[in-house]
């Protein structure tokens, strides 16, 4: 295409429009310079991936964007949120870790983030972006708004699973999201002819049924119009598009990259190809902007860089108690209610009846999981879809990982799901999504997201299901910051839990085992809400206390009554909350007692009775008159044959033998 050519393309175009990509272009590239000129002289800590090269793709899509639209980017992310509107000089004072960064300092050059302009972060994880933008694409779906949602993400990127997850969700569903492959010709230090199938990255839409294009990511008007396509096509309700933006950058992966991977003269003929260049050359001819337009532009980046720059230097670091902030939003509820006449339910029906009590008093509450429209595996959902319909009862694909990160995305956005993961042992399929976004997003950038999120997971043994649908994983989730764990033992507290776990401003795991599902029990016809983080004491006693949760609380209980026919006087203490854990009231029974038997069914080694364990040795070693007592599985996988399977798991005998130890 010819110069002239090529000018008439963007005879229909804005001029502010044209001269808004050049000044986002020049802004972008004097700020990637001065990051890498920084990093080198050692006045950067961490990492930094700079953009130098790419910056016609960020400019180029961001143009075609309003404020409210939502981006999410990857670690190599400072162009697309300077496109999307972020400050540049906070966005400096972040990856200096200082206390006026966009994100307090927690984020850093991989993790930056602007809520306020739509931009939902970069992300250190390849793919990380792009289940989270489906997510905020089903989120303006369903509040009817003409937002759209757009993934940036590399090449290297279409070869994860997320990837083709997320593509098929949002066209299975015609969402509003457009993804975005920036294709600079490495995955990290690879070629894609060494890991891609296909000569396209775009090819691959054909196979969701969805627009695919090949755009040249160097020349900044095909990207916006490309872009400016797929826009409309979003806001019209026809669904996702494909973008592959094919372009290049100039420094390595990473600032101190030695480059082995590619020769001097490839980087020589792709700077031929500068797109800060090539686009002032198209402005130029058609007489949008003489020279000094153009240089004025410059040396206003230039500008805006050096002020930027003295705002970071002199910025103050965050005080060390920061340190310890925004790992949990307000929680919600945090007292306790109840009231009405008590009636038999079963478990699943108590839990019904908090879903259906929260879902007809906030239209936000969706329910998102698979094969829930008609119940799900143990029933917990049933006739949720007839009252709610396909809308607010959402049949997800078999795909943990895009129901994972799509919750996790409609949620910054303005929902509060509540997710079905079936059996517990299926979240391992989503534990990046569930543990490197969910639970570090609030935290990672600095208090701006808020996580309303509930997951449902069926867990514990129960009819020789075998290794991978028996598993007990508590202990997992409790480990790592940034979900609250929540583990029911009777049918109120099913209700109350699920109640306040839905309630709550952050992300809750709600545990409930497979053998109390059909258990009865009486529940209040009103209002029940029972607080995270308070546990329970079940049974008051005197000479022991056990401490316990979910299933087993009721095999501690038989033990206790058992015991109590021979003077023997248990205490058990129910903790319910597993995250946060309410070790107050554990450490006031054992206080009383002087012995404790921690129990549970997952496996003893690692599991959360160690913690407990260690923590009342350490924090209550002169209260003690004998060893903490431990039950728990064997350390071992979950055998199919009964008799096996009732060799692992911990038994009434089992209980009693740590009981009378201690005693």
């Amino acid at each position: 295409m010819t110069l002239a050519e090529h000018a008439a393309t963007a005879a229909d175009v804005p001029a502010e429009v044209l001269l808004q990509i050049h000044a986002e272009m020049w802004r972008i590239r004097v700020f990637e310079e001065r990051m890498r000129e920084l990093f080198l002289a050692g006045k950067l800590p961490g990492f930094v991936h700079v953009y130098v090269g790419e910056e016609a793709v960020a400019a180029g899509v961001c143009a075609a964007l309003r404020q409210d639209d939502y981006i999410a980017s990857t670690h190599r992310g400072h162009g697309h949120a300077l496109a999307k509107g972020a400050r540049m000089d906070r966005m400096a004072a972040e990856i200096m870790g200082k206390a006026t960064g966009m994100c307090g300092g927690k984020g850093g050059s991989m993790h930056v983030a602007d809520f306020s302009v739509g931009m939902l972060g970069c992300n250190g994880i390849v793919g990380g972006g792009l289940g989270i933008v489906a997510g905020a694409a089903f989120s303006a779906s369903y509040r009817g708004t003409d937002q759209v949602a757009v993934a940036f993400f590399g090449d290297g990127a279409a070869n994860k699973g997320t990837f083709h997850e997320a593509l098929n969700f949002a066209a299975v569903r015609k969402l509003p999201a457009i993804f975005v492959c920036e294709n600079n010709g490495y995955a990290q230090f690879t070629h894609p002819q060494h890991t891609l199938s296909v000569e396209d990255v775009a090819d691959r839409a054909v196979g969701y049924g969805i627009p695919g294009r090949v755009v040249d990511g160097n020349d900044a008007l095909a990207v916006y119009r490309a872009m400016a396509e797929a826009v409309a096509r979003a806001r019209r309700g026809d669904g996702p598009t494909l973008l592959e933006m094919k372009t290049y950058r100039y420094y390595g992966h990473y600032v101190g990259d030695p480059e082995a991977y590619r020769g001097k003269d490839e980087v020589a003929e792709w700077r031929r190809k500068d797109p800060i260049p090539r686009f002032e050359e198209l402005l130029l001819f058609q007489e949008r902007a003489d020279r000094a337009t153009l240089d004025s532009a410059a040396d206003a980046a230039q500008r805006e860089m050096e002020a930027a720059e003295r705002f970071a230097v002199e910025s103050p670091l965050p005080e060390v108690g920061q340190a310890f902030v925004d790992v949990f939003g307000p929680s919600g509820a945090n007292e306790e209610q109840t009231g009405g006449e008590l009636r038999e339910l079963t478990f699943g029906e108590a839990t019904r009846e908090a879903m259906r009590a929260a879902m007809a008093s906030d239209s936000s509450i969706v329910v998102m999981g698979e094969d829930i429209h008609w119940g799900g595996n143990f029933g917990q959902f049933t006739g949720l879809y007839d009252e709610f319909g396909p809308e607010r009862v959402v049949d997800m694909p078999i795909s943990e990982s895009v129901i994972v990160a799509a919750a996790l995305g409609a949620a910054i956005t303005g929902l509060r799901p509540i997710i079905s993961m079936s059996f517990v042992d299926f979240t391992l399929g989503a534990m990046d999504e569930l543990i490197n976004q969910v639970a570090k997003i609030r935290y990672m950038f600095g208090g701006q997201a808020t996580v309303p999120l509930v997951f449902r997971a069926s867990d514990g043994a129960v009819r020789q299901a075998a290794a991978q649908h028996s598993q007990c994983l508590e202990a997992v989730f409790a480990h790592f910051p940034g979900l609250k764990v929540v583990a029911p033992s009777t049918v109120a507290d099913a209700k109350g839990l699920l109640a306040a776990a839905i309630a709550d401003r952050n992300p809750v795991m709600y545990l409930e085992h497979k053998a109390l599902g059909k258990s009865k029990g009486p529940v209040p016809a009103g209002d029940h809400i029972v607080p995270l983080g308070r546990a329970a004491v079940r049974r008051a006693g005197a000479d022991v206390t056990v401490v316990t949760y979910s299933l087993m609380t009721r095999v501690c209980l038989e033990v206790a009554e058992s015991l109590a026919a021979e003077g023997r006087d248990v205490e058990v203490v129910d903790l319910r909350s597993l995250s946060p854990l309410d070790f107050e009231t554990v450490a006031a029974s054992v206080r009383k007692t002087h012995r404790a038997v921690v129990v549970h069914e997952a496996w003893t080694v690692g599991g959360l009775g160690a913690e407990l364990a260690a923590r009342i040795g350490h924090e209550l070693f002169d209260e003690l008159d004998a060893p903490v007592g431990r039950v728990g599985a064997q350390h071992t996988p979950m055998p199919f044959s009964p008799p096996l399977e009732e060799a692992i798991l911990p038994s009434k005998a089992d209980v009693e033998r740590a009981i009378r130890a201690a005693l």
